[in-house]
This record gives structure tokens, C-alpha cells and sequence, in this order.
């Protein structure tokens, strides 16, 4: 993605995935005589095996990473300090589905700094706690610092630094982040813009590989996101809770480092588990269980359609109730693609209402995390797609036309479900 869109996809560091890369990424070394780099190695965690190097390597250390298996990075060189302290953020993300794409980001993370004051000395590079930011590593530092607050953050008005304007514990909340930010001048607001927007590119970038490991699973080879599995499994039965390490630099810049699959839902304080107790009941709200819905299983009396008759090119898979073919979206969407906002909600078949319904549904019952995905703003994201699904062109017309507010409108259609509470949960 970074190659074919340049600048708009410089969300992470340049990396290179070695050995297979290695020669790509000496030369790349042997350019940038100044650069800093980070190796991570395959199939670790808690830090363990990452080092820090600058580009002028040993010739016996260039021969091991060779045949090693990992990632080198371009490291960071200017991190933004608190306190003269490094930090990232852990940000947790729900995605709900690829297709449609539905993310939720969650509104309360941590902040984890390095436990040791950062310099830009390359003779500190083998200096762990202030270089690396894992909480595995710095609580091993006698001046790692718990924080035993277990209560929100939102109306706190301490600072969350001292005097000397050191951080008071060696880990935050996302809410003392926020504070923090406001006390100092600085606009979190642009700054948690540009994670989500981040967070966006990421998943698109992963959405092609994870259909083709979704067929390959099933072994329908180009069945797409429409391909099912044994007892109706679909591409709606599936929901995943990522974390996404994040580096902000002095510009304000985030910078995607990881995303990690099977983030720690541990609790080694009163913060963590205020944090991620609240994170896994607000997940498991927003999910929800319920039986697929008419995008995935048509009957043929249940398929209501526009006035005009003629909506779509071919009608003949609903009158069959038959399931909805990769192809058969594939002409709705076109159809869909070519009107204007309020004109293609007019289009809208019971298939694209249901899915607006359950989208809108899945938001009111989201508890701490915010939508990310439907947006208003989706349609600067359609570049990023080789071709725009179906479901994601439906949400994103129902954005563009009003999105929740169309519920309040009386001109809906008379198979769509009438709100009757408007407060979010």
C-alpha cells in the first residue's frame, strides 16, 4: 500500500521482513548512513530479543540477521517525551466484520513509558528501559511506578505529573493522556483523528489476504466473503479485538509500530483491570448474538423492492431466495454507486435496509468504543479498495445521506424497523 499510494500510506516505519527481504534492507542501511533500527524477532513477545542498532553494523552481526527470521524497522528518532520519558499507546480495536468493514476503536487505552529518562546518544542504544516501552520490560526497573488508581479518569483534575513534571506512575490512562494534552496545549482531538485514520488503512490493507485465508479455510477457493462454513458460519460470525501499538513523535505524528492479535487482557493493577474489564464487556455487548440476517439468506416472499421494479440488474436471486453472490452485489453496487446519496437510499432493498439497521444497532449498544468505520467521511477511503463491496457501498451511502438521523425521518420505508429509543448504551 505504501508503493502504490506514497505519502497517504506512511503509517508505519519503513520495515522490511528478513531474511527474505535482507538484501532490500542492507541497501537501504548502506543509504541511510545516520538511521537508527529496531529488530524484532519471529514468534516473541514482552520484548524479549529486540535490539537497537545504527546503521553501522558489525560484519558477524550483518551475517546472523541474515539468516534470522523478523522485522527491522527504521526506529523513531524523535519520540514525544513527557517528562523526558519515552511512551506509546496501547489503543484496542474491534472489528466486526471485513465486509463490511466495521471498526470500533476504543476510547480508554494505556500509555506505557520507558522507566529510564531518553537520550538520543547512540551509545544508549543497549539501554532497554529507556528505548522500549514494554510494560515487561520496565516493570522490572526498580522505579517503575504502579498505578493503583481503579477509578475513571474523566473527571479528575490532578495532574498526572508532579512538580518537576515527571509522570506520577509508569503507565496511564487514554483519560490522563487527554488531561495531560489539554494542560500542556497540545490538540488530542487531531491526534486521535489520525489514530483512527491509521487504524482504517491498517485493516483495509489486510482485508484482501484475510478473504483469501477466509476461502481457503472454507475451501471455496473464490467464494469471496460470501463463502460459508459448516452449521452456516459467514462472514458476519466472526468479530476480533486487536491492539494496536502506537508511537506518537514530536509533530504529533502517529506511528503504527504492531498490531498485536491476542493483545493481554491481564490485570497487573487496579488501572488494567478498570481498563480492560469495561473493554471486554463493551465488546461483548456491541457483538451481540443473533441469527444471520437477510444479506447472507433470502426467502422469497421477504424481499421488498423499490417502487420503480427495475432498482438492480438482476432480481432473479431474490425471487429464487437464493444466496446473495459475489457477483449479484457486485451489479447492485454498481447500480448504487452511480447515485447520489439520498437517491440510492431510495434504492435501498430490504438486503441493504437490514444491514443499515444492524449497523445502526451495533453503535447504540457500544457502550466505551466509538464507531471508526462507516464514517461520514468514508468515501476518501474507496481509493484504497481494488473495487468497493456492496455492503461497504451501502454503509457508506447511508452515511453520506444522514446516518443515524435518517431513523428519525418519517419517510422510511414500511418493512424498516421504527426507533423508539434514541440513547446510545
Amino acid at each position: 500500500m505504501q508503493q502504490r499510494f506514497g505519502k497517504e500510506y506512511q503509517i508505519t516505519p519503513q520495515g522490511y521482513i528478513l531474511p527474505k527481504a535482507f538484501l532490500a534492507w542492507d541497501a537501504a542501511r548502506l543509504r541511510q548512513s545516520d538511521a537508527l533500527w529496531i529488530w524484532k524477532p519471529c514468534s516473541q513477545s514482552c520484548g524479549r530479543g529486540i535490539t537497537i542498532f545504527s546503521s553501522d553494523v558489525p560484519e558477524d552481526q550483518l551475517r546472523d540477521l541474515a539468516k534470522k527470521r523478523g522485522i527491522v524497522q527504521r526506529y523513531i528518532p524523535n519520540p514525544l517525551l513527557i517528562g523526558g520519558r519515552k511512551f506509546d499507546l496501547r489503543i484496542y480495536v474491534v472489528v466486526l466484520s471485513y465486509d463490511p468493514l466495521k471498526i470500533y476503536v476504543n476510547y480508554e487505552g494505556l500509555v506505557r513509558f520507558a522507566t529510564e529518562l531518553y537520550s538520543e546518544s547512540v551509545e544508549t542504544l543497549q539501554s532497554r528501559m529507556m528505548h522500549l516501552t514494554n510494560y515487561s520490560v520496565n516493570k522490572q526497573n526498580p522505579a517503575f511506578v504502579q498505578n493503583l488508581d481503579g477509578q475513571g479518569e474523566e473527571d479528575k483534575e490532578d495532574a498526572a505529573v508532579d512538580e518537576s513534571g515527571q509522570p506520577r506512575a509508569s503507565k496511564w490512562s487514554l483519560s490522563e493522556l487527554r488531561i495531560h494534552f489539554a494542560r500542556e496545549g497540545l490538540d488530542f482531538g487531531a491526534l486521535w483523528e489520525a489514530m483512527k485514520d491509521l487504524v482504517i488503512k491498517t485493516l483495509i490493507a489486510v482485508e484482501e489476504p484475510l478473504k483469501g485465508e477466509w476461502c481457503k479455510t472454507l475451501g471455496v477457493e473464490d467464494g469471496g466473503w460470501s463463502a460459508r462454513g459448516p452449521g452456516g458460519a459467514h462472514r458476519g460470525s466472526c468479530f476480533e479485538v486487536y491492539g494496536f501499538d502506537i508511537l506518537v513523535d514530536r509533530n504529533l505524528k502517529p506511528w503504527l509500530l504492531e498490531v498485536n492479535i491476542c493483545p493481554s487482557l491481564s490485570s497487573g493493577s487496579p488501572l488494567d483491570k478498570r481498563i480492560k474489564t469495561k473493554l471486554v464487556a463493551d465488546v461483548l455487548t456491541l457483538v451481540g448474538v443473533h441469527p444471520p440476517t437477510a444479506l447472507w439468506k433470502l426467502s422469497p416472499d421477504s424481499v421488498h423492492w423499490p417502487a420503480s421494479g427495475a432498482a438492480f440488474p438482476d432480481e432473479n436471486e431474490a425471487a429464487a431466495g437464493c444466496l446473495l453472490s459475489e457477483d449479484g452485489m457486485a451489479k447492485r453496487a454498481l447500480k448504487l454507486a452511480s447515485e447520489s446519496p439520498a437517491e440510492a437510499l431510495a434504492l435501498f432493498d430490504e438486503v441493504a435496509w437490514e444491514l443499515v439497521v444492524e449497523t445502526h444497532e451495533e453503535e447504540m449498544r457500544s457502550g466505551g468504543l466509538e464507531m471508526a468505520f462507516p464514517c461520514p467521511g468514508a468515501s476518501r477511503y474507496v481509493q484504497y479498495w481494488g473495487e468497493e463491496s456492496y455492503c461497504n457501498l451501502v454503509l457508506r451511502k447511508w452515511q453520506e445521506a444522514g446516518g443515524a438521523a435518517i431513523f428519525r425521518s418519517k419517510k422510511l420505508p414500511p418493512w424498516v424497523p421504527r426507533q423508539v429509543c434514541f440513547r446510545k448504551t
